[in-house]
């Protein structure tokens, strides 16, 4: 059959952000400059924070953050198993130790009960991330006396209370990868909380023409990058409007079905992913879904303490989630018919 695959992701990318790119090409601005600064001062002013440094990479933020934090050799960092590769790589790279904590398999985010305990007298940092537009119990996770990252890379204008995710620890860190809330194609972002931390992080980017010599990062955002997160941003509002009517349109529909459907309706959750829980395993709804020609996956492709076999039991929330978890499509870009076909596909599968 020439159906046409409803894929799992897509960006939203069009008309305004050529138009944005191609100006900052006609300026000759494909390096680092003033680009990336309105777009800095935008994304702070968007997240009510003073601070923000754009770079490359959502992995670059991430290990720039820790080493703004002081992390290095042989200190502990706290992060959920169900989480990213790119999160562990990262605290790997300071030359420190990731200590994998298991999730609520409600919420999917870190319990911060479990957290509690994994603190020790080496314990110098926490990575929080906000799992697919939902966010993280942040004020019992501050409570530890542990420095805070929030990982934001899934929920951009997600919000607790009147304040948006990024606000709440000591530095933030998002993505702006292909496949993300919004796009820049490749870069990312950190929020620090402080003016110090800020200094730093700037510091460690600012590699070349220095007096003094110390171990730096070329991991600056380039304008081009920089313009086309500009119209992003621009646009931002109106694709989280978007999402949560698609999530709407898909807890109507679903209620139902013999289905886990997500927590967080109605609150502060940005439905960058929508991940249903099935009864059995997760796979085989999938390859049912995908001979109706609607891409589902994995939300995570592997829980990280799966890596390491003397890891391999003692995280039985990841377990489970990860056997019975499913991502269906939910993007900007989506169609109403699309919607219209996942619904029905997923309902018909379902009986």
């Amino acid at each position: 059959e020439n159906m046409r695959l409803i894929r799992h992701s897509m960006p939203d990318v069009g008309e305004r952000e050529i138009r944005e790119i191609a100006r900052a090409v006609a300026r000759h601005e494909v390096g680092y400059g003033g680009t990336v600064a309105r777009f800095e001062e935008r994304l702070a002013r968007f997240h009510g924070t003073d601070h923000a440094v754009a770079v490359n990479s959502g992995s670059a933020a991430l290990h720039l953050a820790l080493l703004a934090l002081g992390v290095g050799r042989g200190d502990r960092v706290i992060m959920p198993t169900y989480c990213c590769a790119a999160v562990m790589n990262a605290v790997r790279y300071t030359g420190a130790d990731p200590r994998l904590v298991d999730i609520d398999p409600e919420t999917f985010n870190i319990d911060p009960a479990l957290a509690r305990k994994a603190v020790t007298r080496r314990t110098r940092a926490i990575i929080v991330p906000h799992m697919f537009g939902l966010p993280a119990d942040v004020k019992s996770l501050g409570r530890l006396g542990v420095p805070m990252i929030e990982d934001c890379s899934m929920s951009i204008g997600a919000r607790i209370g009147q304040r948006t995710v990024g606000a709440f620890g000591d530095v933030a860190i998002m993505s702006f990868y292909a496949t993300k809330v919004m796009t820049t194609g490749g870069g990312g972002a950190l929020l620090p909380s402080t003016a110090a931390i800020s200094r730093r992080v700037r510091d460690l980017v600012a590699y070349d023409n220095r007096d003094d010599y110390k171990v730096r990062y070329n991991y600056g955002m380039s304008m081009l990058n920089a313009a086309a997160g500009l119209s992003q941003l621009a646009r931002l509002s109106s694709f989280l409007k978007r999402r949560r009517e698609i999530a709407e349109h898909y807890y109507g529909s679903w209620e139902s079905l013999p289905l886990k459907l997500p927590a967080g309706r109605g609150g502060g959750h940005i439905f960058y992913r929508y991940v249903i829980r099935t009864r059995g395993r997760a796979d085989d709804l999938a390859r049912r879904l995908e001979l109706r020609g609607i891409e589902s996956k994995r939300p995570v492709y592997r829980p990280l303490h799966r890596y390491f076999p003397a890891l391999r039991d003692g995280f039985p929330a990841a377990a489970v989630v990860h056997r019975e978890a499913l991502s269906i499509p939910i993007y900007p870009a989506m169609s109403d018919s699309e919607v219209g076909n996942v619904i029905n596909g997923l309902c018909e599968v379902c009986r």
